[in-house]
C-alpha cells in the first residue's frame, strides 16, 4: 500500500493470553511493515529505536519485545536494506550495558541478524534548536539520531503513571542525552518555577505535569526540525496497564499502529487502549501547539486487512474494554489516574495536597 504520512495504519491479529513467543512477535511485525511501501532511502543508516528504558525481561511488557524489532529488521531486509545499514539503539545511561541488553532479550534476539542493541549515549550528541520551545530552547540528541537517514520509533503499548500512555512521543526521550532526557523530573529548565511546581493549572493538573507535556511537544518540534523521515510502529501485540514499570498487568491487544506522525499514532493508540485522547494532557498540549489533533474522527485510520479507512463505529469496536488504566501512587497505594466519572486525577497528588495544605487550600481527592 502507498504510504500516506497523514494516515495511521492498523494491522491486527487474534491473540489470547498475556505472553507470546519471540517468533509470534517477529512474524506479526514483519507482516505489518511489509504491507507499507515506505520511502526508504537507498543510502545511510536506518535507526530502530525500541523502548528499553529499564532492565526487564521481554514478557513483562515493560519494554519493546525484541521479537517485534527482529520482525521489523526482517521486513527492511526483505525490501533491500543491507544489514550493515540497520542500527538498533536506545539510550541506556547505565554502566551495566551488557546486562541491560542480555536480560531484555536483545542480545540473543538480534545476534542471528548480525545486530546488537547499541547504547545511544556513547557517541556524543548534537544540539537541535527548537523554534517556539516552551520549556527547552534546544535539546541535545544522540549523534546516531541526528545522523541517520531514516528513523523508526518502536514503542510498546503500555500505560505510564505520569503521561498516562507511553507511546511514540514519549519513547523518543531515549534519543535525548542526559540530563535533558529525564523529563519526568524537575530539571534545570524548571528551577525558576520549582516553588510553583505543585500548583494546579487551568488544565486541572500540576504545573510540573503541564511542563512535562510541553517538554514532549518541544521534543517533537525538535525532531521535525531535523527533517529526517520517520515512522512510528507500536508494539501492541500484548499491552500493559499500570505505572509503566513493575506495577501492572499484561493485556492481549493484537494490533500494531504505524504512521509518520508521533502525535496521530499516539492519539489512535491511546483510543484503542480504551482511554480518551481528548482527556490526555500531553496530547491536548500537542494539539494546541499545532502538532496534530486529539479527535479520532479526524484521523484516517487505515485497516491494512481491507486497505480502507475505518469509520468511528468500527474503531469503537476495537477499543479495549475495560480500558488499560494508568496507575500512580497516592497515600502509599496504587490508584487509577482516571476517576469513575472519567475525570483525571493530577499526578503526584500527595505532594500537590501537601502544597495545598501549606497554602490553606482544599485538598484534591483521588
Amino acid at each position: 500500500m502507498n504510504f500516506d504520512p497523514q494516515s495511521v495504519y492498523l494491522h491486527r491479529t487474534d491473540v489470547t493470553g498475556t505472553a507470546a513467543p519471540f517468533e509470534r512477535y517477529r512474524t506479526f511485525a514483519r507482516e505489518a511493515l511489509l504491507q507499507l511501501e515506505l520511502p526508504l532511502p537507498s543510502t545511510g543508516t536506518i535507526l530502530l529505536n525500541p523502548n528499553v528504558t529499564i532492565t526487564a525481561v521481554p514478557d513483562d511488557r515493560i519494554t519493546t519485545h525484541p521479537g517485534f524489532v527482529a520482525g521489523l529488521v526482517d521486513a527492511l531486509q526483505a525490501q533491500g536494506v543491507e544489514g550493515d545499514r540497520i542500527l538498533v539503539g536506545e539510550g541506556c545511561g547505565r554502566e551495566d550495558r551488557a546486562e541491560w541488553a542480555q536480560i531484555s532479550g536483545y542480545t540473543e534476539g538480534l545476534r542471528p541478524l548480525g545486530l546488537e542493541l547499541v547504547d545511544l549515549d556513547l557517541a556524543g550528541g548534537v544540539e537541535v534548536v527548537i523554534p517556539g520551545g516552551i520549556v527547552f530552547d534546544k535539546l541535545t540528541f544522540a549523534r546516531q539520531v541526528t545522523d541517520c537517514a531514516f528513523y523508526i520509533n518502536v514503542p510498546v503499548a503500555k500505560c505510564h503513571n505520569l503521561s498516562l500512555t507511553t507511546l511514540a512521543m514519549k519513547n523518543t526521550q531515549g534519543t535525548v542525552l542526559s540530563p535533558q532526557r529525564h523529563m519526568c523530573h524537575i530539571q534545570a529548565e524548571d528551577q525558576p518555577f520549582a516553588e510553583q511546581a505543585h500548583e494546579i493549572t487551568e488544565r486541572g493538573i500540576s504545573l510540573h505535569e503541564e511542563r512535562f507535556c510541553h517538554k514532549q511537544s518541544d521534543k517533537t518540534v525538535a525532531r521535525l526540525q531535523m527533517g529526517i523521515p520517520q515512522l512510528s510502529v507500536i508494539d501492541g501485540l500484548i499491552g500493559r496497564d499500570g505505572t509503566g514499570f513493575n506495577e501492572g498487568n499484561n493485556r492481549p491487544l493484537g494490533w500494531t499502529l504505524m504512521g509518520a506522525s508521533e502525535v496521530l499514532v499516539d492519539v489512535v493508540g491511546t483510543y484503542l487502549m480504551g482511554l480518551d485522547p481528548r482527556a490526555t494532557p500531553y496530547l491536548q498540549v500537542a494539539a494546541e501547539r499545532g502538532l496534530g489533533t486529539t479527535c479520532i474522527e479526524d484521523i484516517d485510520v487505515i485497516d491494512l486487512a481491507v486497505a480502507d479507512r475505518l469509520n468511528c463505529a468500527a474503531l469503537q469496536q476495537l477499543r479495549s474494554q475495560p480500558p488499560l488504566m494508568p496507575l500512580f501512587r497516592v497515600a502509599g497505594r496504587h490508584t487509577p489516574r482516571f476517576r469513575a466519572d472519567g475525570s483525571l486525577v493530577p499526578w503526584d497528588l500527595d505532594r500537590i495536597n501537601q502544597h495545598r495544605q501549606a497554602h490553606h487550600l482544599a485538598t484534591i481527592a483521588a
